[in-house]
């Protein structure tokens, strides 16, 4: 004699009604998800973008001096990352390997900004007073101290001391030879450190 859960089809049926249950969907690796997106996947290329979007636009803000400046980097950068979707390889993190695309792409684009308006252009525009002219007696923040270095200088010190790139891997995604690279490290470190001195001794008076 058949049992109830027999006559009524199983545990997958409803009314007698045989139903197949979906099985769970395992999640896509790293390697399957950008060979998606080579694929031109919208799904997957939302996914990625969700998942990196606000990292890369963190470190194009690192990186960039001006809010708008990031903004364009982070786009270019986010480009990038899906262009270069077929070069994926699993030896790396899709993070990590996603940094390195975002550092080149704003080193590119700042150098293009470079050749289009010259520093002084950059630095003379209203509302950003010269050096010394500050209203507060707050002291500064690490923001402020760091737009006040050079470009080159500012970078090279947020690669090595912020992200943990090492002098030989910041001089392959510049261009620069080491040592000009750890000459740009050691003047950063000097001029926050007096910068640093001078404003301590501001806040005493």
């Amino acid at each position: 004699m058949a049992s109830p859960a027999d006559r009524s089809g199983g545990p997958g049926a409803i009314d007698g009604e045989v139903r197949t249950v979906a099985p769970t969907q395992k999640p896509r690796t790293d390697v399957e998800l950008m060979a998606a997106v080579a694929a031109r996947e919208p799904a997957a290329q939302r996914e990625v973008l969700d998942r990196l979007g606000g990292r890369v636009r963190k470190l194009t803000g690192l990186l960039c001096r001006e809010r708008a400046d990031a903004d364009d980097a982070a786009q270019l950068a986010l480009m990038a990352i899906l262009k270069s979707a077929d070069g994926f390889r699993v030896a790396t993190s899709l993070e990590r390997w996603a940094e390195r695309i975002t550092v080149r792409t704003t080193l590119r684009q700042s150098r293009r900004e470079r050749d289009r308006r010259s520093l002084l252009e950059r630095w003379l525009t209203p509302n950003r007073p010269p050096w010394g002219e500050s209203a507060s007696a707050e002291p500064l923040g690490l923001d402020t101290l760091l737009e006040r270095l050079s470009a080159d200088r500012r970078r090279t010190f947020v690669l090595h001391h912020a992200l943990g790139y090492t002098v030989e891997e910041i001089a392959e995604l510049s261009g620069a030879p080491v040592g000009t690279v750890k000459d740009r490290l050691v003047s950063a470190r000097r001029e926050l450190r007096a910068m640093l001195e001078r404003d301590a001794r501001r806040g005493a008076r």
